[in-house]
């Protein structure tokens, strides 16, 4: 049985977790540390991103409780 087969039958049998488990275990060394390398480095990017918005959104709360609003939301929508 080739690895297709048998990830296609784990398709059918098994959750898309189990299915992508079992391509990352039948991968090399390499390629698995690659592959963890890129997940580590997408969590941190989304952490940044978090971060950013938290931060701008708490910036705007803070000048707007101070009275230090520079700018007019509704020009953020119009056309």
């Amino acid at each position: 049985m080739t690895v297709a087969a048998n990830i296609s039958l784990s398709t059918n049998e098994k959750s898309l977790v189990e299915v992508l488990w079992n391509l990352y275990v039948l991968q090399n060394l390499n390629v698995r540390t690659a592959f963890r390398q890129k997940l580590e480095s997408e969590a941190i990017e989304e952490n940044e991103s978090q971060k950013d918005v938290k931060d701008s959104f708490t910036r705007a709360y803070n000048e707007l409780r101070a009275g230090e609003v520079k700018h007019n939301a509704r020009n953020l929508f119009k056309n």
